[in-house]
């Protein structure tokens, strides 16, 4: 009897489909909306109970209306497609169903208090079952809808994402300078929310950043014992988005995080706030080589930087407060670039270049860099990779052009920042020792050449002692402050730091669960990266996992607050990228996704949902229609998978997982900025 209501229900859904789909592909995109609307709304009552600022859509009211009527509805679905060998579905739509109801007994007979606490229980039980009937589905949509489970991941992504990602925009445009409209509904602080989030979330911060500071250690152990199953591979192409199209796809979302790039770089500009600390040395540097001319800037220890600012300013006729608040722009811009050159080149492929730029664009290195004014770290981590890239070069070509290109390349960024000179030298010694531990010293007579070549970018340091002891003055007293730093880091490190700073909660609250460093999404990418990187035979990958090791070893020796000099250094953005593509690559639809087409049809597709999603988004900005109207967005969806092929590609979904995502990020660069 439960089952014919409910497939007459089903039925009844089905008579408004288009005639070319079967009723088993209606029945997936009505399961799949209803359970990502379901666990949307459920999301609210859920911050509730973390005590956390949640959102208001609508109305208390409506927004419960909506909630529950959407549990009911998913499970007289679960119930009509429940069959004689799927039993499991059958139970779970019949506890999402009892979880509706005992949800509504409070609202129907408030004069029972009891009642009360059947009502939490019942929303629990409903979402619950909501989430794992959809889990569930997934895995066996084969079975149930018969498409492929990548298709049903991809239904139910989509619907959520018709949902999240408009108020992601919202949020976003309500921490910015924009005008927006004034209106009752939607209802959250998102700075509160941020803050709070992220505070709940310091103790699970801390575990992962652990972890990523030790990988180190423990994974090339794990992956012994494991006999190199757990990371065996190579940086390949996964489940790229072949053709034209979708090339010119992931290069268009390198522009777009070049235009976040500047919106995130100018925005305590836009605010009105002041730059950072250092932007006062900066500027009192220019103004005296303004007055004094441009000798003055050898009275610091960034010489070569300074230069360059200089003759900036003279061109472009710019006074130094202009010229200070335009510097993190263009920075923010050559380091989204760079990060999307340097990613492909150790390895990454279009999409995953294409990621760690758009994590650039939003990563701690902009917005520590904004908000100390961080100039001479940030121009040297972007001739960093510059120097690794030559260095890469050298040992694979063997050039003596490429090795005085590395050389020249060594000087400038001492001249511009003595401390990224260093750490970048530690880099590519690390790099050598890793292959010799990796080739167990059979291959030293390989190793003459890139040896060689260190020792040279090395001894750039020996002419410019010479320079700075003929020059003397500032530029000596410069030296000598660099050279007690670097006694005292060396005097008092070890690991007994990093222990002291787990065993203080006061700090671990500020770097994790109030700054910029807030960032446990970024930590668990760049974690899976360096495993996925670890198991990897190459010159590149073995760069890379250096480069990592060396700012990992410094945060384990060094006091507390020293670490954002090497905090600043770490590869977040092209580790997470590469670890974006692992967790792809490793959900469990893996057959799924390569058997079906990625991209290519779908990217029109692709680009009229997210055009969808950004006119929702504008509609609650600068509107006072009633914010139900974001539910149409489902709609939307529904409409476009109704139009397309049945057997779509994997390759849109990933699109709008890596614009929820970016989103994300950026929502945080913002709150870490205000």
């Amino acid at each position: 009897m439960l089952r014919n209501s409910a497939r007459s229900f089903l039925a009844g859904l089905t008579k408004l489909g288009v005639e070319a789909h079967s009723r088993r592909f209606l029945s997936s995109l009505a399961f799949f909306s209803l359970a990502a609307l379901n666990v949307f709304m459920f999301t609210p009552h859920l911050a509730g109970t973390f005590r956390l600022p949640s959102l208001v859509l609508m109305s208390p009211f409506l927004d419960w209306t909506v909630w529950v009527a959407s549990g009911s509805a998913f499970a007289w679905i679960c119930i009509a497609l429940a069959r004689s060998e799927m039993d499991w579905l059958l139970y779970l739509g019949c506890l999402a169903l009892a979880g509706s109801v005992l949800q509504v007994l409070p609202t129907v007979l408030p004069k029972y208090g009891p009642l009360l606490t059947l009502g939490w229980v019942g929303g629990f039980l409903m979402s619950c079952a909501t989430v794992v009937s959809t889990l569930a589905c997934v895995r066996r949509s084969r079975e149930v809808f018969s498409i492929p489970s990548a298709r049903a991941a991809g239904l139910f992504l989509k619907s959520l994402f018709a949902l999240v990602i408009p108020l992601q925009i919202w949020s976003i445009a309500t921490m910015s300078p924009l005008a927006t409209a004034s209106r009752d509904f939607p209802q959250l602080n998102v700075f509160e929310a941020l803050g709070e989030l992220f505070r709940l979330l310091t103790p699970v911060t801390v575990v992962f950043f652990v972890l990523l500071m030790t990988v180190w250690l423990w994974c090339p152990l794990i992956t012994r014992l494991a006999r190199g199953r757990l990371c065996r591979g190579t940086v390949q192409r996964l489940a790229t988005a072949g053709g034209a199209q979708a090339f010119e796809c992931w290069r268009l979302m390198v522009g777009f995080s070049v235009l976040v790039g500047i919106f995130v770089s100018s925005y305590q500009w836009s605010r009105g706030y002041p730059l950072g600390y250092d932007a006062r040395f900066y500027s009192s540097v220019l103004h005296g080589m303004k007055a004094t001319g441009p000798q003055a800037a050898f009275s610091t220890e960034r010489p070569f930087l300074f230069l360059v600012l200089y003759s900036i300013q003279s061109v472009l006729g710019l006074e130094p407060p202009l010229l200070l608040r335009l510097v993190p722009v263009g920075l923010a811009i050559i380091l989204v670039v760079a990060t999307y050159f340097f990613t492909r080149f150790v390895g990454g492929t279009e999409r995953t270049s294409a990621i760690a730029a758009a994590f650039a664009a939003v990563s701690p290195r902009v917005t520590v860099g904004v908000e100390y004014y961080l100039i001479a770290n940030w121009v040297g981590v972007l001739l960093m990779m510059l120097f690794l890239w030559a260095f890469l070069k050298i040992v694979s070509q063997r050039s003596v052009l490429w090795a005085l290109s590395s050389i020249a390349v060594s000087g400038l960024v001492l001249g511009v920042h003595y401390f990224t000179w260093i750490f970048m030298i530690l880099t590519v010694v690390g790099h050598l020792a890793l292959k010799m531990l990796e080739t167990r010293f059979s291959r030293l007579r390989e190793m003459a050449f890139p040896i060689a070549e260190v020792l040279g970018c090395i001894a750039v340091l020996a002419f410019a002692l010479l320079f700075v002891s003929l020059v003397g003055g500032e530029l000596l007293a410069s030296l000598r402050l660099a050279e007690h730093m670097a006694m005292r880091f060396l005097t008092t490190a070890t690991p007994m730091n990093f222990v002291a700073f787990l065993l203080d909660q006061e700090r671990i609250s500020v770097y994790f669960g109030a700054e910029h460093y807030a960032i446990p999404l970024l930590y668990v990418l760049a974690l899976v990266g360096f495993v996925r990187l670890n198991g990897v035979a190459g010159e590149k990958a073995r760069i890379v996992r250096s480069w990592l090791i060396v700012s990992c070893v410094g945060v384990l020796l060094v006091r507390y607050n020293e670490w954002w000099r090497f905090l600043y250094m770490i590869p977040f953005e092209t580790l997470g990228a590469f670890g974006f593509t692992a967790l792809i690559e490793r959900v469990g639809l893996v057959d799924d996704i390569r058997e079906m087409r990625v991209g290519g049809d779908n990217l029109p597709l692709m680009g009229l949902l997210l055009v969808i999603f950004f006119l929702f988004s504008t509609v609650l900005m600068f509107s006072s229609v009633p914010s139900s109207v974001m539910l149409l967005s489902l709609v939307a969806v529904a409409f476009v998978e109704l139009r397309s092929p049945l057997r779509q590609g994997w390759g849109g979904t990933i699109y709008l997982l890596v614009t929820f995502l970016f989103l994300e990020q950026l929502a945080r660069a913002l709150w870490a900025l205000t």
